[in-house]
């Protein structure tokens, strides 16, 4: 199979990547390419990144748009319009072509409270970002693999998006792609966090079981029926062949639903604390006569599961955190390197090792799942790993290890106990490698 690489002058898409990737590095939370459409479907609006920073509570949050390409007073003038729409203090525009009186448009940015940086040479990136990550640890190791990341995003909704002009007539795949819509846009224009929780909480229930579905049309059977669990032949293709199919999508889609739950329920608690009522009122509807809050229609086992989590010390970092273990840790953990793996996760995410645990339950005390959400392979295979997670993101993650844990960076070279330890690694790492190279 022929080697993927990242290339050395992103442009477009790719750019914006780049950039979201020192952001992440640093230690933001980041939502990327949001959209607002109009009731008719027609694009509103399109945010290239929003970072949370979730150091000091509550967190601060920065609308940052990406420009490749020409830019000027107009892409200024549209920020500081999106940043009074949305309510957002901050922004930041970082463009990679420099412009003659570049310090006149800095001023004048600055003066509308957006900071504008120019990074005409990407070795440059870490010295013209510093003062806008307050991170200084951020290692290339990290921003490489963050992109990389990204680009599995990108290909396997790309691939989601054909299909489903292509097969229009298989309901799956526009149900996917109307909740990840929703997960990652729709609710984010919602001001008021009970609300954007509701929301998705009601999507998220709307869709249950939704791979399970997926794998039940797949073999033929009605999308719309109740079934309890992907069919075997289905699952083995998933997780033993390693193939990339829809559930490789529909798997990846459910797991960001949760992780947008998990974000915007710490959210509430942290402005709650804070005093914000603009986004933490109360709202209320009027069913059979009575006033029912939105936080009383929320799952009675989900708010008492918040309330527990909020007790934790460092609540207050697991959105930073549940990026981390998903996306690039690709939600697993090799045993061997156990204590290695949770210094890593507390280097990246500020949580302190002794709390990890704490921080890894919080996915089953929210979702609580029959057996928990972890599996542990052992003895054949000395891996702890979530249930149904994505195998191109457990690739992302077999890509990792490989960089922090050797300096050959080969994954023959990690000396792993179980005899399919390192067979599982390579497996997860070539669906990686095909997602990337696909062209659909």
């Amino acid at each position: 199979m022929m080697a993927v690489c990242l290339p050395e002058l992103p442009k477009g898409k790719e750019f914006e990547e780049y950039i979201s990737a020192f952001f992440q590095s640093g230690g933001n939370y980041i939502e990327r390419n949001i959209i607002e459409k109009e009731s008719k479907g027609k694009e509103v609006l399109e945010l290239d990144i929003i970072a949370t920073d979730y150091s000091l509570p509550p967190p601060e949050i920065k609308l940052l748009e990406v420009k490749s390409g020409d830019w000027g007073f107009p892409d200024v003038f549209k920020v500081r319009g999106w940043m009074d729409y949305l309510n957002i203090d901050n922004g930041i525009i970082i463009a990679s072509k420099g412009k003659e009186n570049v310090d006149f448009y800095k001023e004048k940015a600055k003066g509308l409270n957006i900071d504008l940086v120019v990074i005409p040479n990407l070795s440059e990136s870490k010295k013209e970002l510093s003062e806008l990550i307050n991170n200084p640890t951020i290692e290339d190791v990290d921003i490489s693999t963050w992109r990389c990341s990204y680009w599995v995003e990108r290909n396997l909704l790309k691939r989601l998006n054909h299909k489903k002009k292509s097969n229009e007539d298989i309901k799956r795949f526009k149900v996917l792609s109307d909740y990840y819509f929703e997960v990652n846009s729709g609710i984010f224009f919602t001001k008021n966090i009970i609300q954007k929780v509701d929301t998705l909480y009601t999507t998220f229930q709307k869709f249950p079981r939704i791979s399970a579905k997926c794998g039940n049309e797949l073999i033929g059977n009605t999308f719309d029926n109740e079934y309890d669990g992907i069919p075997k032949e289905i699952f083995d293709d998933t997780y033993c062949k390693c193939s990339y199919n829809d559930i490789q999508i529909s798997t990846f889609i459910e797991h960001r639903a949760r992780l947008a739950i998990l974000k915007n329920a710490i959210d509430y608690k942290l402005y709650k604390d804070a005093g914000d009522l603009c986004k933490t009122e109360n709202t209320y509807e009027k069913i059979l006569g009575f006033n029912i809050s939105s936080l009383d229609l929320l799952p009675s086992s989900f708010k008492e599961g918040l309330n527990k989590i909020s007790k934790h010390k460092y609540f207050h970092k697991y959105p930073v955190f549940w990026q981390w273990f998903m996306w690039i840790f690709g939600g697993f953990i090799l045993k061997d390197y156990e204590d290695k793996e949770y210094e890593v996760l507390s280097q990246k995410t500020g949580i302190p090792i002794e709390e990890i645990p704490n921080a890894l339950d919080a996915y089953q005390i929210l979702f609580p799942r029959d057996g928990g959400w972890f599996r542990d392979l052992s003895p054949n295979s000395n891996i702890k790993i979530m249930k149904m997670f994505p195998v191109p993101f457990m690739g992302i993650g077999a890509f990792y290890r490989k960089l922090i844990h050797t300096k050959s960076r080969k994954l023959e070279h990690l000396n792993l106990s179980g005899i399919y330890t390192l067979h599982d690694l390579i497996k997860w790492y070539n669906l990686t490698k095909k997602v990337l190279q696909h062209k659909n």
